[in-house]
């Protein structure tokens, strides 16, 4: 059998986690778009005093922003590899525990085999490039800081 059923779409442990993640990120997407829009008018008036320091600010702010996504991603990344692993050492795909919250049927058999294997690479992929966008983030800063006129 390739797929059972685990829980019932009515039970708690199937809509409660899925509610949470929903409005959390939705909480999360809320603050970054008030913190980003108050940081980018703090910017701007800083701009019209002293360019130099709002530069500066600019670039701490990207390189910074950088860094942060590319730490999620590698954190992302290996909480999947995990994920996967459990998943292809128990056979079952969500493995058991808090791991299958959410889940209404798990992948057993061939069908867990297959899908965690292309789990892992697809998580290695996303490790790659979380450390690609910190270098491509850095390099895109520095592109913009060397084609600047002189001050």
């Amino acid at each position: 059998m390739a797929w059972v059923s685990i829980r019932s779409r009515r039970a708690p442990a199937f809509w409660a986690p899925i509610a949470v993640a929903l409005v959390l990120a939705l909480l999360l997407g809320v603050c970054a778009q008030l913190w980003v829009t108050d940081h980018i008018r703090g910017l701007q008036a800083l701009a019209g005093s002293d360019p130099q320091a709002a530069r500066a600010a600019a670039e701490r702010m990207l390189r910074g922003l950088g860094w942060f996504l590319g730490g999620f991603f590698l954190l992302s990344s290996a909480l999947l590899v995990r994920y996967f692993q459990l998943g292809l050492r128990h056979g079952r795909l969500p493995a058991p525990g808090w791991w299958s919250l959410g889940a209404h049927r798990a992948a057993t058999g061939a069908t867990a085999q297959r899908l965690g294997r292309v789990g892992l690479g697809l998580s290695v992929a996303l490790g790659l490039l979380g450390i690609a966008l910190v270098v491509l983030v850095d390099h895109l800063i520095e592109s913009l800081l060397a084609g600047r006129p002189p001050a």
